[in-house]
């Protein structure tokens, strides 16, 4: 009986150190802080943590729940994901969320817009894909879509 509740003991902490929760639920260990703001040629923006620039896809239904980026877009436009079920900004106004994200994880949105990366934007702070196509866009921290192209 004793080596039973030894075994049991020893199954219950295995489970607890591995982020396994006894409802079946795993711990949430995304980074909690994956927006903010930076001051650029365009203006106060949002970006990533690293203050890499992120962008509104206007072909996106605002509040929708999911992306209208597929494919060949995703290469060029990369989501901002996450793993938090609970994304945090600073010095945001906007609401911050998430929804599915086509490989898995959570894609960060920004008053239900989902959000992206240009690929030719290589360094914190560069605007490259601002105004391109006319549909994609750099956002405000209170999340209104800034349409000066600033560059």
């Amino acid at each position: 009986m004793r080596s039973f509740r030894i075994a049991t003991l020893a199954a219950v902490v295995v489970l607890l150190a591995t982020g396994t929760a006894l409802s079946g639920c795993s711990a949430d260990a995304g980074p909690a802080t994956v927006l903010a703001t930076a001051q650029t040629s365009a203006g106060e923006i949002v970006t990533d943590a690293d203050g890499r620039a992120v962008y509104l896809y206007s072909d996106d239904e605002q509040g929708a729940g999911q992306s209208a980026c597929e494919g060949t877009c995703l290469a060029a436009w990369p989501a901002v994901t996450t793993s938090s079920k609970d994304p945090q900004g600073d010095g945001l106004t906007a609401e911050i969320g998430e929804i599915p994200a086509a490989g898995g994880g959570y894609q960060v949105t920004l008053d239900g817009w989902p959000l992206y990366y240009f690929d030719g934007d290589t360094a914190p702070k560069m605007i490259k894909g601002q105004g391109i196509g006319g549909v994609w866009w750099l956002l405000a921290p209170d999340g209104q879509r800034i349409t000066d192209i600033g560059r």
